[in-house]
């Protein structure tokens, strides 16, 4: 009985250590800012309340990034380019995507891709796809009509923190 005991506290103690790491990585101080999204949303309504988006980042163009054709990790420096978007909190910067690497630059501003072939060459960064609570009013966000509020955390990986209705 003890040891079954230590098991399941084991588990308790790994899964409690998870959810500090992931509420860390996401309140971690750098910066916030915005991301376009382009207009496609397909629906899935065997999954639940799902929500798709697609980015105007996941097809970089900026700096070298034309040169990247392969598969694999990519970073993107996303920085803002000069567009803006107006929101219910005023007018916000958009962040676009102005350049590529192969390896982590030392720099700040850079976001870990990979990039995948879905019809079309594109850089994923893991916030193209989530579930919502039924109740969310976020669930029926169209890309195209909302900006993606996000951040880098420290392993260099995007974080949607919102969704934020364009005016």
């Amino acid at each position: 009985m003890t040891k079954l005991r230590l098991v399941l506290a084991a588990q308790l103690l790994f899964f409690t250590a998870w959810g500090g790491w992931l509420l860390a990585s996401r309140y971690s101080d750098t910066p916030e800012f915005y991301l376009a999204t382009s207009p496609l949303d397909p629906r899935d309504l065997i999954s639940g309340t799902y929500v798709a988006l697609t980015y105007d980042i996941s097809r970089p163009e900026g700096g070298a990034c034309a040169s990247f054709t392969g598969f694999g990790p990519l970073f993107v420096k996303l920085e803002p380019l000069g567009a803006t978007a107006k929101t219910e909190a005023g007018e916000v910067q958009i962040y676009e995507a102005a350049d590529c690497a192969k390896t982590a630059p030392q720099a700040p501003g850079w976001a870990a891709a990979t990039m995948q072939y879905n019809g079309r060459l594109t850089a994923v960064y893991g916030i193209e796809k989530f579930f919502l609570n039924e109740n969310d009013p976020r669930k029926d966000a169209l890309s195209g009509s909302v900006l993606a509020k996000v951040k880098v955390d420290k392993n260099r990986k995007l974080v949607l923190l919102d969704l934020v209705k364009k005016l």
